[in-house]
């Protein structure tokens, strides 16, 4: 059985990799994550999304960017206009509001696997903050934690068919 120190650098590197993937989500080059991308309604239940980068003039391009069109994936990947919809800082400011918030139902809807290290924890109250976290990742793999495992191979250890 592992120790609740052990638990608790898994929950931080759990945290720090979801945090890389909110991220990795947001600088994606794509038409629904620039900060121009507008939504244009059309009339029940339709609607389409257009840049809205302004000309000099004042006037927005209006030019069709929406993933559900054709074309408009590649558009975006080489848009030099494109923006991110939200700063870094935006970004990890968000999520660490979520996971420090404590509403173990919000963290489970969209984070599963964080919500069950809090479970296997039962600390409500002292979920790591991202000094924490950066600090657990940036030790991963050392000699007092060894190697990150899944934590399904522990299970399978635990029924005696894994190793």
């Amino acid at each position: 059985m592992r120790s609740q120190g052990q638990i608790r650098h898994q929950l931080k590197q759990v945290i720090f990799r979801h945090l890389q993937k909110q991220l990795r989500l947001n600088f994606k080059q794509r038409p629904d994550t620039c900060g121009f991308n507008r939504r244009v309604d059309l009339g029940v239940d339709s609607h389409v999304n257009l840049c809205g980068v302004t000309s000099a003039a004042g006037e927005p391009r209006n030019i069709p960017c929406d993933s559900r069109i054709p074309g408009c994936m590649d558009m975006a990947r080489e848009c030099p206009l494109w923006e991110p919809l939200k700063s870094k800082a935006e970004v990890k400011a968000e999520f660490h509001e979520i996971i420090q918030s404590g509403d173990r139902g919000v963290i489970a809807a969209e984070y599963p696997d964080i919500a069950a290290l809090l479970w296997v924890l039962d600390e409500s109250q002292t979920v790591p903050n991202e000094t924490e976290v950066e600090a657990a990742v940036a030790g991963a793999g050392d000699e007092e934690h060894g190697p990150a495992r899944s934590w399904w191979s522990g299970f399978l250890k635990k029924l005696g068919g894994g190793t």
